[in-house]
């Protein structure tokens, strides 16, 4: 990188002119009269750093020992002035359809190094020639047969399909595209990162005079304060068999196992299909029909999960009638939740539900273009909001990015028991994605399906359920299965943009509590839905 900031930051000079073989000292630079000083930057910085540190009115220097002012970059440097450093936070990422979760610091380590340890599924490393620089003050000069140099940022990671690679990149350079591994199970995106203690953590400082030079260093890469972790879930209906295990074991126990995944993310979205109603029959495990309320002090769960956005898309919202969905509603202003995609009248159920965060604004919409009609709301009746021709939310959707909004949309759509999307599904989803949806994500489906990227948005056209009794469902005398597995989709956005995606995967217990799947279980469950989501 020494001869690209030679040639892009050092200030051009007018032609020498001819001077004498003999004795000819090289001319000082001046400007008006003073010496300007010479600046090194490390190979190793960041192009992020190298467009950020004010080196107006210096000369950049390829060599170090000809500068007064360096910008070195390495695994440690202790100054007590905090001006002088920053912490730069580097990533271990792997394409998105990669089952491995996490890599130890010694497997990285020792794979750079060119040693294959036997629980090490990766062949080789990629990296920019930045972070190569950078990194070989960490880990001593890699074996070349394992680090390989690329660019970054013209056609974005591999093909997704590709399992057996690593990425390493500055913090910055995340994208959703990537998955990002946990080193000795720390991550940036998690709520209890601390830099100090996460071992790709390096340190960028000055030396040498500043006095007379503007040179300033960026903040560092990662700030906790930019970030927004959001979590959401799949279908959600508090009745029959969970019902009755709420009654029977605690309104609280249907959230015991993944609690932790819900609370600890700073938005956590439920999609609830059913109305809160008064004088509720008591749930029967095995009801027969389909017509659905809860009791309200089921709301006590929601509570206890911190949820912050309901969804009402849902195709049960009006079974117990109109005055069950006002109760409903009610109940959500009370224990201040949000909630879009449905309202008391049609107006109020178009409307996007605004939050911002940490600098991130967001903006959910949905619609139900299912029915049945009577769920849906009008200018004088609650309920869900109906799609129409789409043409309404996508409007909402353009204006709404426009105003750099981040829009994410759920809809509850047609509901089928396979992990494929049919083809009007596709384009369904691709023409939100196409209005400027960041995120599109399918609120209907009882099984989980796959998800793709596409122009620039994350769809996942169903997570399969949350809190809802599907241990067994049959169809015609068959088996129809898959439905005790769950995706909880953790979204995690930084500056405005989505950066990073988790799919944690959980397995549906007792008909209502779900709990984290094995490693077994989740590896099979993620390689069945990434075979798919790869043909």
């Amino acid at each position: 990188i020494s001869e690209i900031v030679d040639m892009t930051l050092t200030p051009a000079l007018s032609q020498e002119s001819s001077f004498s073989d003999v004795n000819t000292p090289e001319p000082d630079f001046y400007e008006n009269g003073n010496h300007i000083p010479k600046v090194y930057l490390h190979p190793g910085l960041a192009l992020s750093v190298i467009n950020a540190v004010n080196i107006q009115e210096l000369e950049v220097s390829s060599k170090s020992d000809e500068a007064s002012l360096k910008v070195l970059i390495g695994p440690g440097h202790y100054d007590p002035n905090p001006a002088m450093h920053v912490d730069w936070v580097y990533v271990v990422a792997a394409p998105f359809y990669t089952v491995a979760d996490e890599i130890s610091f010694e497997v990285f380590s020792s794979l750079w190094q060119g040693t294959r340890l036997p629980d090490n599924q990766f062949e080789e490393i990629r990296v920019s020639s930045q972070t190569l620089s950078a990194l070989s003050s960490l880990f001593g000069e890699p074996d070349q047969t394992v680090v390989k140099v690329v660019g970054f940022g013209q056609s974005g990671p591999d093909p997704l399909t590709s399992r057996n690679i690593l990425y390493i990149l500055p913090f910055e350079d995340l994208q959703p595209q990537y998955k990002l591994l946990r080193v000795d199970g720390q991550s940036p995106v998690d709520q209890t990162f601390d830099p100090s203690t996460y071992p790709l953590t390096l340190k960028i400082w000055t030396e040498g005079d500043l006095a007379g030079s503007n040179l300033l260093l960026p903040p560092s890469n990662y700030n906790p304060a930019k970030r927004t972790i959001l979590l959401l879930t799949g279908v959600t209906a508090l009745v029959r068999a969970t019902a009755h295990r709420m009654e029977t074991k605690g309104y609280e126990y249907p959230a015991q196992e993944i609690k932790d995944w819900l609370i600890k993310a700073d938005l956590t979205h439920i999609s609830n299909e059913v109305a809160f109603a008064d004088h509720c029959p008591y749930p029967n495990p095995v009801q027969k029909d389909l017509i659905f309320c809860s009791d309200p002090a089921y709301i006590q769960l929601l509570e206890d999960i911190d949820a912050d956005i309901i969804e009402l898309t849902g195709n049960h919202l009006q079974d117990y009638g109109t005055p069950a969905l006002e109760l409903t509603l009610g109940l959500y202003e009370t224990s201040d939740m949000g909630t879009y995609a449905g309202g008391w009248n049609l107006e109020n159920a178009m409307e996007p539900l605004l939050i911002t965060h940490n600098g991130n604004s967001f903006a959910f919409l949905g619609c139900n273009p299912v029915g049945p009609p009577n769920v849906w709301a009008t200018d004088s009746k609650p309920g869900s909001a109906s799609c129409g021709d789409f043409s309404w939310l996508i409007d909402k959707i353009q204006k709404l990015r426009a105003q750099n909004h981040l829009p994410i949309v759920t809809l509850q759509y047609f509901e089928d028991y396979t992990a494929y999307p049919s083809a009007q599904m596709v384009v369904d989803f691709e023409s939100l994605a196409d209005a400027g949806a960041v995120v599109v994500n399918g609120s209907q489906a009882h099984t989980p399906k796959l998800m793709k990227f596409y122009n620039g948005s994350f769809i996942h056209y169903g997570l399969g359920n949350l809190f809802f009794d599907q241990m067994e469902v049959y169809s015609n005398e068959k088996l129809l299965p898959y439905t005790r597995e769950e995706f909880l989709d953790r979204l995690v956005f930084y500056e405005g943009e989505l950066i990073s995606v988790e799919l944690l995967t959980a397995m549906l217990e007792d008909y209502a509590q779900p709990r984290p799947m094995t490693p077994v279980e989740r590896e099979t469950f993620l390689e069945r839905i990434f075979t798919i989501a790869t043909k």
